[in-house]
């Protein structure tokens, strides 16, 4: 049967209640999906070379319904580029082998289309090819999601490149599982990154803090900014600001994590050349005096700002919040770090004291 006659409908004038399902074939089923202009199909006779086409692949292929689609003038639509490799089509079927082919056609108005083709053959009593059948999607939204996909893929690699040193993840307990680029900058094999082997390359003065904030940004799902010094495969040491965010699952679960360290040219930003100790009597500029431990608590009690309002407030990760509050912790923050703090805490309202003789404190503005 012609493959145009799907597209007419097959009633049954006797049909009585209940008998839709013949009133309806499969005929009607085939223009519902036809209509959608994603799908199209043909028959032919293989040995006639005689095809048969329905008005969705006519409309797939941007030509006006015929009576006739010579199976020449389809692979003449083919792109030059593709056609050396799917200009055998109708000859494969020929052969009595099925075709699965995805490829470029440009229409009769210059418009460049991707379609995938499907063809099946039956065999005649002779044991050859007699007639093909096949089905023609529209692929070109398909193929132009994923060329935007790589795109931003590409986009991503080329800033990844520009900015960064290293570029890793890790699976949602903090592990690393991607780490090339880590392990050329370091010298570390895999082996070597697992669990927290990663902090092998990191300066022993650097370690703990390291340590310390990343646990608490995997603790608590939120972001990862700290700076370190890096035991780089040429044996030098050298500064890099580590950031890492959690990727979600829709449940709010973290599925994994993604980071990239930062070269920082120039000088140390620890020990005496960025951190001012949070009790340190020295230094007399109270407007730029660090917090002590205890006047974080209060402030923070004071203004009734949780932990996570706090650190979103002042741009600081939670972990930065929790060391500052514990007076006992061997992790200091960089001094702009706590300033920041400081000034998110002034802002809503209070007030650090730094009188002569007497302890630091907190009063309301």
């Amino acid at each position: 049967m012609p493959t145009r006659t799907l597209m007419r409908l097959q009633a049954d004038p006797s049909s009585g209640k209940g008998t839709a399902s013949r009133f309806f074939s499969s005929r009607n089923f085939l223009k519902i999906i036809e209509d959608t202009g994603e799908v199209g199909f043909w028959s032919a006779d293989l040995r006639s070379g005689h095809l048969d086409a329905t008005p969705g692949l006519y409309r797939i292929l941007g030509l006006e319904p015929a009576s006739e689609l010579p199976a020449a003038l389809l692979l003449d639509m083919i792109h030059p580029e593709d056609r050396a490799v799917h200009g055998d089509q109708f000859a494969v079927l020929s052969g009595g082998q099925p075709i699965h082919r995805e490829f470029r056609i440009i229409r009769p108005d210059r418009t460049q289309r991707w379609i995938q083709h499907r063809g099946e053959v039956a065999l005649g009593p002779d044991g050859r090819a007699s007639h093909g059948m096949g089905v023609v999607f529209d692929a070109t939204s398909r193929h132009e999601a994923m060329q935007s996909v790589l795109q931003r893929h590409d986009r991503l690699n080329a800033l990844v490149t520009v900015t960064a040193a290293a570029f890793w993840t890790t699976t949602a307990l903090g592990e690393l599982s991607e780490c090339s680029q880590w392990m050329a900058l370091t010298g570390q094999t895999f082996d070597q990154t697992r669990g927290l082997g990663w902090l092998d390359a990191v300066h022993r003065e650097d370690k703990a803090r390291t340590q310390a904030a990343w646990m608490t940004a995997v603790q608590h799902a939120s972001a990862y900014n700290t700076e370190y010094r890096i035991h780089c495969a040429d044996g030098i040491y050298r500064w890099f600001n580590s950031r890492a965010a959690p990727v979600l699952n829709k449940d709010g679960s973290v599925r994994e994590w993604v980071g990239i360290c930062l070269n920082i040219p120039g000088q140390s930003r620890y020990g005496g050349q960025g951190l001012v100790a949070l009790d340190d009597p020295a230094a007399t500029d109270t407007a730029d005096r660090a917090l002590t431990a205890a006047q974080v608590r209060a402030a923070r009690g004071m203004t009734g700002l949780s932990k996570e309002e706090l650190a979103k407030l002042a741009g600081v990760s939670i972990s930065t919040v929790v060391r500052l509050e514990d007076a006992q912790s061997v992790v200091r923050p960089r001094h702009d770090t706590v300033m920041a703090v400081r000034r998110a805490l002034e802002q809503v309202g209070v007030i650090f004291t730094f009188e002569p003789g007497v302890k630091p404190g907190v009063r309301e503005g």
